[in-house]
């Protein structure tokens, strides 16, 4: 590969992965959060349409990522500038036309693959659409039953080259890599039947099925397979960053706070404001023992919150005048949550599912410019791939997150290549609620099953 040397330099482990890429029909990119994975995959991509073996790149990649990070990736290389990018974005009718256009890269949100196979099912073989396939973080397709993993699983062997990257690409356990690795490999490395392969490699831990554990020597021997087909950038491959670190605030609700909270733990019930709330089942119980922590419970729906507590929007209102005016980055779980926050803040803009796209490009733009004093963004809609390293260096969480992969892709977001700050997280935990619980899920990877009965046993 003849890889070209612009005026903006690249690392060399991205040069490396540019090209590793390049050579390959099927592979992975592992690189640390941060490590500019798109910049090699694009530079891999523009080296194979110069020579003349590939026309076209369609890339999928979380919606924010690939309405914002994509297209600016592009215009910010002088040796990719020249690349053509649309995104396919607007109802169907809008979509269908823009992928009918001639251009160079074509990126489309995960959220709307199973439309995207629909809709390639009546393009020729042949068509430059076939050409090269880019998943920008694969562990959205990881679910083997999920619907997106499943309709693109049923065409991957249609495109002439596919490229996964990820920086999580394990988030839970091993047996995360069998649908990324069905669909860039299609089906070559471990097949294209979980079940099959699951239970060759692991068994269950409960009568149920709901927890697997790996058979002895399994884990090394699905590593091995699975690193026939990866690259993985060492971390001390990265330019060094400065340090960062989480401070976790504790917090004591009111004992008839805790009393509620107890019996809705037990009991799967409570009287809450003269009103009787119930959940249907345990896993239910633990979403409204979550909103109890926060400072309320929604008895009927979204739209029928009542109000407990103000003691964590006591402890992000202090933070933030605490802070002098420093940028902050507020993660939010529940939609109470940032209704919480605006009460206390204002108009405070926010990057979530019901963000459009334009919206939140122009708030990537106007955090990093510096001109956002607060910014709102929900983990799992805004948690990858999102640059925002030039606005700030400091992030509160209203609560803890369930995931360990939300937990370090959010952060990831600010904890990057180009920040030039001390960076602090700072989260708030109700003591003796499911936030200890979420807490001790992300940083020792239990299962929600497993936190979840230890967390009663303490209660």
């Amino acid at each position: 590969m003849n890889a070209p040397i612009p005026s903006r330099v690249l690392r060399s482990y991205q040069q490396r992965a540019a090209t590793f890429l390049y050579e390959r029909d099927a592979a992975f990119l592992i690189a640390p959060l941060g490590a500019g994975k798109s910049t090699s995959a694009l530079t891999a991509f523009a080296e194979l349409a110069r020579n003349g073996h590939r026309r076209h790149a369609l890339v999928i990649a979380p919606k924010l990522v690939a309405t914002t990070v994509w297209p600016a990736e592009i215009a910010a290389w002088p040796h990719l500038e020249h690349l053509r990018i649309g995104v396919l974005e607007g109802g169907p009718e809008r979509r269908r036309a823009l992928l009918e256009v001639d251009r160079d890269v074509t990126a489309i949100g995960v959220d709307l693959v199973p439309w995207l196979v629909d809709e390639l099912a009546g393009f020729p073989a042949d068509h430059p659409l076939f050409d090269v396939l880019i998943i920008d973080e694969t562990s959205r397709l990881k679910d083997p039953s999920g619907k997106r993993s499943r309709a693109l699983l049923k065409i991957a062997g249609r495109f002439r080259t596919r490229w996964g990257l990820t920086g999580t690409p394990r988030p839970n356990s091993s047996m995360d890599l069998f649908m990324p690795a069905a669909i860039v490999t299609d089906g070559a490395l471990w097949g294209k039947a979980f079940i099959p392969w699951q239970k060759r490699h692991f068994r269950p831990r409960d009568p149920f099925g709901r927890e697997w554990v790996a058979l002895p020597g399994a884990e090394e021997q699905i590593a091995a397979d699975f690193g026939t087909i990866a690259m993985t950038v060492a971390d001390q491959d990265m330019p060094d960053l400065p340090p960062c670190n989480v401070v976790a605030t504790p917090i004591r609700l009111p004992n008839a706070v805790m009393a509620t909270y107890r019996t809705m733990a037990r009991a799967l019930f409570a009287d809450i404001e003269g009103r009787s709330i119930e959940a249907a089942s345990p896993m239910i119980a633990t979403g409204k023992l979550a909103q109890l922590a926060n400072g309320f419970i929604y008895a009927d729906g979204a739209d029928d919150p009542v109000e407990v507590h103000d003691l964590k929007i006591a402890w992000l209102r202090e933070l933030v005048e605490s802070m002098d005016g420093e940028p902050l980055l507020i993660a939010y779980e529940f939609v109470e949550d940032l209704r919480a926050i605006r009460g206390a803040f204002g108009k405070v803009p926010a990057l979530g599912g019901l963000t459009p796209a334009r919206e939140a490009a122009q708030l990537v733009d106007a955090w990093n410019a510096g001109k956002l004093p607060l910014l709102a963004f929900h983990p799992a809609s805004a948690g990858h791939g999102l640059n925002l390293q030039f606005g700030g260096s400091r992030m509160a969480w209203l609560s803890p997150t369930w995931s360990a992969e939300l937990h370090e892709q959010a952060i990831a977001r600010i904890y990057r290549p180009g920040q030039a700050r001390h960076v602090t997280i700072h989260v708030c935990v109700a003591a003796g609620t499911v936030d200890e619980m979420k807490r001790d899920r992300v940083l020792n990877k239990m299962s929600a099953q497993e936190a979840f009965r230890r967390h009663l046993e303490q209660i």
